[in-house]
């Protein structure tokens, strides 16, 4: 029984000696294992924000040739009243210097001069000589108040309706 007892003792301090020894490599893996994840987070962090950046370089780019084509309007030049069409064949109202109001399609010649080079659903974009324009929208005017309009002479003009339950 002593016998058993001494080898009893002898296997739990092996065991215990090997746990030991193999804590730290655990923990080492852990840690390991948790900052990888964490430089794997950060690296796609970096991604969205590159990516983010591109986009927004992207959008003032754009932007930034849409106002070039804005400056190059003059006073002179026609204004877009209005905008129809289906699919690719858009028709613009437009409204010259001089008061003439035109529907116009790509290809069209203005009297001023100016060609028609494209109308899309949010431009019209036009040419003369070599500069090109974006046209304006014209200024969307105040809707006008709805004035009652009297009744013909003779006729009474309706009575207030009384709230409900209010007759009895």
């Amino acid at each position: 029984m002593r016998n058993n007892t001494i080898h009893a003792i002898f296997l739990a301090t092996l065991l215990a000696g090997g746990a030991a020894c193999a804590d730290p490599t655990a923990d080492q893996l852990t840690r390991i294992e948790g900052e990888t994840l964490l430089l794997k987070a950060r690296e796609r962090q970096l991604d969205v924000q590159a990516s983010i950046l591109s986009k927004q370089n992207d959008i003032a780019a754009r932007q930034s040739a849409v106002d070039q084509l804005a400056r190059n309007a003059a006073a002179g030049d026609p204004v877009v009243l209005g905008m129809e069409g289906l699919g690719r064949t858009m028709v613009a109202t437009v409204q010259l210097g001089d008061g003439a109001v035109l529907d116009v399609q790509a290809g069209d010649l203005l009297p001023n001069g100016m060609r028609v080079v494209s109308v899309a659903p949010r431009s019209v974009i036009v040419q003369k000589g070599k500069a090109r324009v974006r046209l304006a929208q014209q200024a969307p005017r105040p809707a006008a108040a709805a004035t009652p309009v009297p009744p013909p002479p003779g006729m009474v003009p309706p009575l207030p309706l009384a709230p409900k339950g209010a007759l009895r």
